[in-house]
């Protein structure tokens, strides 16, 4: 769902999660409709697989979607996203949807730059990482040393490119990761 715009059967598991306002109770009918299959064996295996790319996990409490204004909680959100507190999102249109630590005048650049970047990553991406054997999604502006000084992200969001612009080391295994494409796939998402 975020890396490309490519469909399969482990995206559509994914939307399926995101188009809820909260996690659902862990049921046979509810596995069954999520994972789109009545079949018992592959309903396991898709299961199964799922799991072992860490797409899914079992969780004790009921979790709820972010709730409140949407520009709020993406700020709320994105303000954990890196080692210098400076985090961009904008969508393919050069729209800043949120900025935290960017002064305005490089808020603009940014999300314009990212809009570049957007139409880039959808039209040359996937070939180049295909033909090079790559297993990259993001961009990213380096120093001489070949290290990322600002790093961007593609975030596909169905047919939506939106970027997450990061200035220092990000931090993406975290709960919040999974709150950004939740709020953005309720948002702009098409169950």
């Amino acid at each position: 769902m975020t890396q490309n715009n490519s469909q399969n059967w482990q995206k559509k598991v994914l939307q399926n999660l995101f188009s809820s306002d909260k996690s659902p109770k862990l049921d046979l009918t509810n596995l069954e409709e999520i994972f789109n299959t009545t079949d018992s064996e592959n309903l396991k295996y898709k299961i199964e697989q799922c799991k072992q790319h860490h797409l899914i996990q079992v969780i004790d409490k009921e979790t709820k979607a972010p709730d409140g204004n949407f520009e709020d909680i993406l700020y709320d959100i994105i303000s954990n996203f890196s080692n210098q507190e400076k985090v961009l999102l904008c969508d393919s249109q050069g729209l800043c949807i949120a900025n935290n630590g960017f002064p305005v005048e490089m808020q603009e650049e940014l999300s314009v730059l990212s809009a570049d970047i957007a139409i880039m990553h959808k039209r040359r991406a996937q070939n180049i990482n295909k033909k090079l054997g790559l297993n990259s999604q993001a961009w990213s502006i380096v120093d001489a040393s070949g290290n990322s000084c600002l790093g961007f992200w593609p975030l596909n969001i169905n047919k939506e490119v939106f970027v997450l612009v990061i200035k220092g080391v990000p931090f993406f295994n975290q709960p919040e990761m999974i709150n950004l494409i939740w709020a953005l796939y309720l948002r702009y998402g098409d169950a």
